[in-house]
């Protein structure tokens, strides 16, 4: 059984399991852990090793904020929080060596490159203990062998997102975003993702194209096709497409299934949900990826980095994590801890059977991919 459809199932089967219980609007304390080295401290963290601040650099939307309260409360270690829109941006910032920064959490093409030019300081994962609750089947992957350098976060597809109330018999193809017939009726009310390989691919999966295809006739038809595209857009949008489809002012977008979520149900404190969304992985195909907690070779606060990875890997936390920013976690402890509304939503096609895994595609960095780069400058700068 593939691991999405033991999660899939499992998915299914809770809600009917605590249809009796209330559901809970946070995830409740988490609990002290159980030493796990030789210092005989109760948890196992020598309090005397923390920096009193860790600087963690991730995606927009992509934590729930009280977390990073709970874990100064529980440590007294203050966490600065800083946001990126794409892999590539991160990277650029932390290429200088100087950033700052001590966490980021790359996606898993860019956990490679960070891996290549020397920017990540191998894990000690004897001080992860919590990496016991993450499937067996996310780790070990192709793009960290070991999880030496990285570990599991949250995963997530790419695909659309519509509002039903424009769309009333739903999105099907690509086409939605591509057809230059279909596109004159959503003028400026779409967006496409700020991203030099979701984008592209996009465009080559409704061509009939893989993802991750180099051939110079599929990346030029992909390029004119975004070119012709391009006056039709609202933007290209990897920040606030939640806020934007929730709102109304985007009736259909290129999307990661988180964000799709989020503009569904709302952010708490941020901005309230829309019913009419959902989400789709169009009939030629989407993207499947994974997000992960990785420490930079810049850092000088190693051990309270590690401290703070373990702490978001507790079932408590993940769950809660999870259940506010609507990707899916690898953490199995986790998922029979998550709101039944989640859940719910998971199992109606925000998050994959069987069927749709067969129609999702890894995002593949290789030296041949390095083109998708020049493609993406030549579509921006039209």
């Amino acid at each position: 059984m593939t691991p999405f459809r033991s999660l899939f199932c499992l998915l299914l089967l809770l809600p009917l399991l605590v249809a009796c219980g209330s559901e809970p609007t946070t995830a409740p304390p988490p609990p002290a852990l159980e030493a796990t080295d030789s210092t005989g401290l109760e948890d196992g963290v020598d309090r005397a090793q923390l920096a009193s601040e860790l600087y963690f650099y991730n995606w927009g939307d992509f934590i729930d904020m009280d977390t990073l309260a709970q874990f100064e409360a529980e440590y007294g270690v203050r966490v600065i929080y800083d946001l990126y829109d794409s892999n590539e941006d991160m990277i650029a910032q932390v290429r200088t060596g100087n950033s700052g920064y001590d966490i980021v959490v790359p996606s898993d093409y860019a956990v490679q490159m960070l891996i290549e030019e020397g920017l990540l300081q191998p894990l000690e994962l004897e001080r992860l203990d919590n990496l016991r609750h993450i499937d067996p089947d996310y780790l070990n992957t192709y793009f960290d062998p070991g999880n030496r350098y990285s570990v599991p976060y949250m995963f997530g597809l790419t695909g659309i997102v519509y509002n039903r109330e424009f769309f009333p018999e739903g999105v099907e193809s690509w086409a939605a975003l591509f057809d230059p017939a279909q596109l004159e009726a959503i003028r400026g009310r779409f967006s496409m993702l700020d991203d030099e390989r979701e984008t592209p691919g996009a465009a080559l999966k409704y061509l009939g194209y893989s993802y991750n295809t180099t051939e110079p006739e599929a990346l030029q038809q992909a390029q004119e096709l975004l070119i012709t595209q391009k006056p039709f857009l609202a933007a290209y949008n990897s920040a606030d497409v939640n806020r934007k489809m929730a709102s109304g002012e985007y009736v259909i977008a290129h999307s990661w299934s988180g964000s799709a979520m989020q503009a569904r149900l709302g952010l708490e404190g941020e901005f309230s949900g829309n019913p009419a969304i959902n989400f789709v992985i169009p009939q030629e195909g989407g993207a499947i990826w994974m997000d992960n907690l990785a420490i930079l070779s810049e850092s000088a606060n190693a051990y309270t980095a590690h401290v703070f990875i373990n702490f978001l890997l507790r079932p408590e936390i993940a769950a809660q994590n999870a259940d506010y920013v609507g990707y899916i976690t690898p953490n199995e402890a986790a998922i029979p801890l998550m709101s039944e509304e989640v859940q719910a939503l998971y199992a109606a096609g925000f998050a994959p059977d069987d069927a749709l895994l067969t129609r999702l595609e890894w995002i593949e960095r290789t030296e041949a991919t390095a083109v998708f780069s020049d493609l993406w400058t030549v579509v921006k700068g039209e």
